[in-house]
């Protein structure tokens, strides 16, 4: 029986929430939870009231250096024994990054992606018919309809189609080769296509920062090219645009003219303490676009419609506000 199957997760690409004849609606969002520590953040969320979650990354942590998938399995089987009960009733999305993927930092050139890609479709028991399970990558999208309100809510898939790195290890810079990319050629002629329909708000999740530009770990500006190439589709998109993003086990808040990128991670696996005491003595991290200053320690975040208002929060793990932002 595949993993979660006693849990009814609709995955269509077609079909509305359960939740869109509501003028509200909550979505609950979050990166990098590990099944090999406890998970004590799920009390705070539970609290929430959230209608939906989107998993947007390293939601398990079974990648392993010979890039086998036992691991994966194990770790699946693991996070299914520790994911709380009622999130389970819960609505969930997913898409996936490198340590769910199989490789750390890992792309295109990872031999196992086809595998990877099957163990992650029966994780989250993705509805056989279900677009995924006949195309490369688990990039995905899902029209909902809140109050008046259309929302189109975008899951990229920034692995399977990725060029290599430049270097072999970070620090990463970006890339001169504009040959290289980040979504591939099907998932890019996807993506435009899906930025043209008809929308009110699009929300966009990448496993990966896309505004940011300065910090030396993966982001879209390693594939500066495909940064821009992104910015100027959304730019031109019918409807407002907000970005959620992962990975980095610290979270933040980006603008670029009017498009607004909210990055929440860990879960339960943050910078240890000394070290992110450190980095903010003597390397706190600075970038054009952000907004105040990074959070380091356990969070998640709400996009919250309330009769046509939107509210981005991040929260800490007792669900204290750190960052709110109106749209």
């Amino acid at each position: 029986m595949p993993i979660l199957a006693s849990i009814l997760l609709s995955f269509s690409v077609t079909t509305s929430s359960a939740n869109s004849n509501s003028d509200s609606y909550v979505l609950g969002f979050g990166s990098c939870i590990t099944e090999k520590r406890d998970q004590p953040i799920w009390s705070a969320i539970e609290k929430e009231g959230i209608n939906e979650f989107f998993f947007m990354g390293d939601n398990v942590y079974g990648d392993s250096e010979d890039g086998l998938l036992q691991d994966m399995k194990i770790s699946y089987e693991k996070q299914e024994e520790i994911f709380p009960e009622w999130l389970l009733k819960k609505k969930l999305y997913a898409i996936w990054d490198d340590h769910d993927y199989g490789k750390n930092d890992g792309g295109a050139e990872y031999p196992l992606k086809k595998e990877a890609q099957k163990l992650f479709l029966e994780f989250w028991n993705v509805k056989k018919d279900d677009p995924r399970h006949n195309r490369d990558g688990i990039y995905f999208s899902e029209k909902l309809k809140i109050g008046h309100l259309s929302v189109n809510l975008i899951g990229l898939d920034t692995r399977y189609h990725r060029s290599p790195l430049d270097q072999t290890d970070k620090p990463y810079y970006p890339t001169q080769d504009k040959s290289k990319t980040i979504l591939g050629v099907a998932q890019w002629q996807w993506l435009e296509n899906e930025l043209k329909k008809e929308s009110d708000l699009i929300i966009l999740v990448s496993s990966i920062q896309v505004i940011p530009t300065e910090h030396i770990f993966e982001k879209w500006h390693n594939f500066p090219h495909e940064r821009i190439r992104l910015l100027k589709a959304l730019n031109n998109a019918k409807g407002n645009v907000i970005i959620l993003s992962g990975d980095r086990h610290k979270a933040g808040l980006y603008k670029t003219g009017n498009i607004i990128e909210m990055t929440s991670s860990s879960m339960n696996k943050p910078i240890s303490r000394p070290i992110a005491k450190l980095w903010d003595i003597f390397l706190k991290e600075k970038d054009e676009f952000l907004i105040g200053e990074m959070y380091s320690r356990e969070n998640y975040g709400i996009l919250s419609i309330d009769k046509e208002k939107v509210v981005l929060n991040l929260k800490d793990i007792d669900g204290n506000t750190i960052i709110s932002e109106e749209i």
